[in-house]
């Protein structure tokens, strides 16, 4: 990529994220939080061929003051070859100034991970196929392989500008900012190469059983 595409697209990444957080600030007042179905600590224990083993993880509270998310599961699934993926969800019943999802693309290489590889890749579905994001990341000797998206309010997204650009419009017209960040993450095992299709085999079940939980598409509950 150019140089003056690059600043092309750092200023409309500028744009989108000041003009999000100008609405939540004027307009968050006019937003309703929108709330779960059910916990998600309700989610599905058998998922396609992956079954939920337990007991789920907590966060600690440092993590959970950076994130404050309304709700939250971390839980790890196997499938009958004794593969493991971990699964996060975070939802947000009302993304407002400070209290918003943050992607994990920005947040890993604070943490000490580096991004090796990053692409999209399709999640077939229903309604799809979904756009999600696939990142290899690394940390010294350790390599995960994780997928992660957005989903909310009746769509599923994997870029995080269009996301904003969605939670902006939805606000506008839905008078509602709710959402969850999904990410399944599974070690890279030499001995396993299918580790990609692994994650897939469990996103494409997953993201209708979340769908279960959350609040239904259209405008806010109540209006």
């Amino acid at each position: 990529m150019n140089p003056e595409k690059k600043r092309l697209l750092l200023l409309w990444a500028v744009v989108i994220c000041l003009g999000v957080t100008s609405f939540l600030i004027y307009q968050g007042k006019n937003v309703k939080a929108q709330y779960l179905r059910a916990p998600l600590q309700k989610l599905d224990l058998r998922l396609g061929l992956w079954h939920g083993v337990g007991p789920d993880v907590d966060l600690d509270e440092r993590t959970l003051g950076l994130l404050k998310p309304s709700d939250f599961l971390l839980r790890d699934y196997v499938n009958p070859r004794g593969q493991n993926i971990a699964v996060f969800l975070a939802y947000f019943g009302l993304q407002e100034e400070g209290r918003i999802i943050h992607s994990p693309r920005h947040c890993l290489p604070g943490s000490g991970w580096q991004i090796s590889s990053r692409k999209q890749i399709d999640i077939p579905g229903n309604n799809g196929p979904y756009k999600v994001n696939h990142l290899i990341i690394t940390n010294e000797l350790q390599k995960l392989s994780v997928l992660y998206w957005y989903q909310g309010r009746g769509s599923i997204e994997a870029n995080e500008y269009k996301e904003r650009i969605n939670l902006l419009l939805d606000g506008l017209t839905l008078k509602r900012s709710d959402g969850a960040l999904v990410r399944l993450t599974m070690v890279v095992d030499p001995m396993n190469p299918n580790h990609l299709k692994d994650l897939i085999s469990l996103a494409k079940p997953l993201i209708p059983a979340l769908n279960r939980l959350m609040p239904p598409a259209g405008p806010t509950q109540g209006s």
